[in-house]
């Protein structure tokens, strides 16, 4: 198996999450049920946009010459929409006709200011932050912190993962940025658990600065978590071809989560961003396992705790080719593989036992190879 560099990069920066609440073991919350969670009437949707809009024009009529330089989390956008949701829309709706209305509130406020506005105010229960990890990503990192700055998180935490160009210069550009600097690179992955643990937020956006997701691809994984979900992955099983022709990471996650009794997830796993988790799952099975993506999501997939797709984020074609990770047999794919028998070992030593069969060799490849 091969092993990342872990040196004892944790000892320096890992500190106290903030005050923290008593945890039940096992699932963390009940996940709310559909009923909760429902998209707006159509017949309903038009007069409830038009007044979102006419609420946000109202609003930003009445905004400050400040409020331009403020970050969203903390700005009168995010504030008075947060409000007018909280007296106008009754049922929380499905994440598409909230972007609609967030869409329209915005319009309307940019309108009434007299600003152009793109952000994406959202009404969250809990506070939202992300992890950034970057490895000379000059190109695409500041594009990358403009779209989480259109989103409400009350922090970045950027981990410079022994950059050698100017990636520590862009990132200083955007002041919700707050950097970690590591001259030498840390391995795969170790990034994510170092961020992860600076920040006590109740919601974790982690993405690379490698790929510029734009926010409205995000917002999902930040919206399903807020609304009481664990773990929010993205859905990579539309880009993955048929069983015969899956290499053998793609195989190793699907293998992973059959024995776990998750078929459902396919090969999904916290191995691809964006992903989003719940402070209260970190908190529990302890930030260190984020260095092992395929251990942390085994420990808490064991434990109960709920998992859910998000929607399919293509970071596949985008993902920026490096020596490392091409090719048959190639280091980073070799890394995976030992990480997924990592977490199986994990697993067993702490005396998991597997559930009951999955199926039939026919049923399990039926489902697997189904579109």
């Amino acid at each position: 198996m091969r092993k990342r560099s872990r040196k004892s990069m944790l000892a320096p920066v890992h500190r106290k999450r903030g005050r923290q609440r008593s945890r039940p073991r096992g699932r963390a919350i009940a996940v709310r049920g559909s009923a909760a969670l429902m998209p707006v009437n159509r017949a309903e949707e038009g007069p409830l946009l038009e007044a979102a809009y006419q609420a946000g024009l109202l609003a930003g009529a009445g905004a400050m010459t400040e409020e331009a330089e403020a970050l969203l989390h903390e700005s009168q956008l995010q504030r008075t929409f947060a409000d007018w949701c909280a007296a106008h829309v009754k049922k929380r709706p499905d994440i598409q006709a909230m972007l609609r209305l967030s869409r329209n509130y915005t319009s309307g406020y940019a309108k009434g200011s007299g600003r152009k506005d793109n952000r994406i105010p959202l009404p969250l229960a809990g506070s939202a932050a992300a992890v950034v990890c970057a490895s000379n990503e000059e190109d695409t990192l500041g594009k990358v912190l403009q779209q989480l700055e259109r989103l409400p998180l009350r922090e970045v935490i950027v981990v410079l993962n022994g950059c050698r160009d100017q990636s520590y210069l862009v990132a200083r550009k955007h002041r919700i940025a707050s950097l970690l600097h590591f001259p030498d690179r840390l391995g795969h992955d170790v990034g994510r658990s170092v961020g992860a643990a600076m920040t006590s937020a109740d919601i974790v956006l982690f993405t690379d600065g490698d790929v510029a997701i734009s926010a409205e691809e995000l917002a999902p994984f930040i919206y399903k978590v807020d609304e009481g979900v664990d773990a929010a992955l993205n859905d990579l099983n539309p880009y993955l071809p048929l069983f015969g022709q899956q290499d053998e990471v793609t195989r190793c996650k699907s293998f992973l989560n059959t024995v776990l009794g998750h078929q459902e997830l396919g090969a999904n796993s916290l191995t691809a961003v964006p992903h989003a988790l719940a402070g209260r799952l970190i908190a529990d099975i302890g930030v260190g396992q984020l260095m092992v993506p395929p251990k942390a999501q085994a420990l808490a997939l064991a434990k109960g705790y709920h998992f859910a797709l998000v929607k399919p984020v293509d970071v596949i074609t985008a993902n920026r080719k490096r020596p490392g990770n091409t090719g048959a047999g190639n280091a980073v794919a070799d890394l995976i593989i030992g990480d997924h028998a990592e977490a199986l070992h994990a697993l067993l030593s702490a005396g998991w036992i597997p559930p009951a069969s999955a199926g039939t060799r026919v049923e399990v490849a039926l489902r697997r190879n189904a579109r």
